[in-house]
């Protein structure tokens, strides 16, 4: 329990940084939507597109490889060599940022893009500035995971994001032009590298070089290549195909509203789950270099329980809120991208127990089986990409994004079932599944009878009131969930202890289980 409570503490921690994160993006996202309007837009969102594969190209395997490592060592008693393993990390971090740059200022003086065509030198310094600072970033923050130390990158995301809402707030006031947000989101790249490292100094171990054991290093190497070919692949199904046909062969509203409903979906995702998905892999990694695969495959099975149940949570509500919230929130030029983003929102929350099963096969080492399962769904991708977006725009789109995650998910089924026996609850999935089929429906039918504008609010309520406690009803939650919940609900005093007496009776829990 001790150990869970230190997982909760961190989730906790992670979560409330992101959901701050989300809110200041959110804002600043509409703020931009609403200032350019949807094609100067769909030119911004193109060029943070960039940006972010870049970022992915210059970290490849590195972060995922710093975490699994240095949460490894730290596990089995070895704190130094996790020190040795995050300096060498750390070079070849720089190093790689620094040809992917390189490469990029080259292909952008042969290629020229059209979005760029009236600012090319000034948006090429920007995008420059940004994936280095902000690749940099991501990369102490996989080393500050490793060290299972999460306060830097909650304090680097809090302070950024006020500062940058101020500069946001002030670029929209004057109404500035999409050269000058780009600007600022350079900055925005900068100012939050630089307080990261401050924070890392207060709160982390120092990057110390030295030798690394030989096993482990050959681990380590294998691990890196395996992982840089199975990112590199992934940034190319991660929406690249979908965004660079939708910039060919439609127009680049149509890449704006894209990437509102990626944006919103994200949004939905982190709010849900984001304290999970930060946390999974060190503690997988320090559990399996403490106890081996039996704990790891433990903890695959309560980790795809608490996503399957965050997902029903963002599938549901997302379904019965989008068309009201992005209305409200954008504008009714923004209108036609709400079935995309009904789509995405649903399609992401039915297939993010995919989080925990990368988790696993990344901790026992089945890199091979990951870069397998990425090979075939970029050969899906890339198919159905071809064969449906330059026909049908934005709804080709959406579908190929469907397709690609369909397939992805049970490719990794498939290859998870050959290395370890259970791991998914598949009969508590699927009750838990009808539950939410029920909730979404009452929640609908919520917003049919009150015809209110804000309904979207109470029906979103509604499902929540009704998912929850029917989840206790259907017992999908195991006893040790339920102790946990107990030990937090007891904080709340009286109410908290009436709430999970009630819940237990539904479940059919006993009392003493609460002690």
């Amino acid at each position: 329990m001790n150990r869970r409570m230190a997982v909760l503490r961190s989730i906790t921690l992670v979560s409330a940084a992101t959901y701050i994160e989300y809110a200041l993006g959110l804002v600043v996202s509409i703020w931009i939507a609403r200032t350019l309007g949807p094609a100067d837009f769909g030119r911004y969102a193109f060029t943070l597109w960039l940006c972010g594969w870049l970022m992915t190209c210059s970290n490849h395997a590195l972060t995922t490889s710093s975490t699994k490592f240095i949460a490894e060592a730290d596990g089995a008693g070895a704190p130094d060599i996790a020190s040795h393993i995050a300096h060498r990390l750390s070079r070849y971090q720089h190093l790689s940022t620094l040809v992917v740059v390189t490469l990029f200022v080259l292909m952008t003086a042969i290629i020229r893009p059209d979005e760029w065509q009236q600012f090319l030198l000034p948006v090429t310094v920007y995008v420059v500035i940004a994936v280095a600072a902000k690749a940099n970033y991501f990369m102490l923050v996989a080393i500050e995971k490793g060290q299972e130390r999460f306060e830097p990158a909650a304090i680097s995301t809090v302070l950024s994001g006020v500062i940058g809402i101020g500069l946001i707030g002030t670029a929209t006031f004057i109404h500035a032009p999409v050269i000058d947000f780009i600007a600022l989101f350079a900055v925005a790249c900068l100012i939050i590298n630089l307080i990261n490292r401050l924070a890392f100094r207060r709160y982390c171990q120092p990057l110390t070089a030295g030798p690394i054991p030989t096993e482990t290093s050959r681990r380590l190497s294998r691990h890196l290549r395996l992982t840089a070919a199975l990112v590199l692949l992934i940034s190319l199904k991660a929406s690249m195909i979908e965004v660079f046909l939708l910039n060919t062969f439609s127009t680049s509203t149509a890449v704006g509203f894209f990437a509102i409903a990626a944006t919103l979906t994200r949004g939905a995702v982190d709010l849900f789950s984001v304290g999970l998905t930060a946390t999974l892999l060190p503690y997988m990694a320090k559990s399996f270099g403490q106890n081996g695969h039996e704990q790891a495959a433990r903890l695959l099975a309560d980790a795809t329980r608490f996503y399957w149940a965050a997902g029903l949570i963002i599938a549901g509500v997302g379904l019965v809120t989008t068309p009201e919230i992005v209305t409200l929130m954008y504008g009714q030029r923004y209108i036609q991208a709400i079935p995309a983003i009904e789509a995405t929102l649903v399609l992401s929350g039915l297939l993010l127990i995919g989080n925990s099963i990368a988790a696993f096969q990344i901790v026992v080492d089945r890199q091979d089986d990951r870069v397998r399962i990425s090979i075939m769904a970029l050969v899906v991708n890339a198919v159905l990409g071809i064969a449906l977006i330059p026909f049908f725009g934005l709804a080709g789109a959406v579908l190929t994004y469907a397709g690609t995650r369909f397939a992805e998910l049970g490719l990794a089924i498939m290859y998870l079932r050959r290395t370890t026996t259970g791991g998914l609850p598949v009969a508590s999935m699927a009750r838990l599944l009808a539950v939410a089929v029920v909730a979404t429906t009452i929640a609908w039918l919520t917003i049919v009878l009150l015809h209110s504008r804000f309904g979207f609010i109470v029906a979103g309520m509604v499902f929540v009131v009704v998912f929850l406690p029917a989840s206790f009803l259907v017992r999908y939650w195991s006893d040790d969930d339920y102790a946990l919940m107990t030990v937090i609900t007891n904080h709340l005093g009286p109410p908290g202890r009436m709430l999970m007496r009630g819940l237990g009776a539904l479940q059919g829990t006993p009392a003493k289980a609460a002690s």
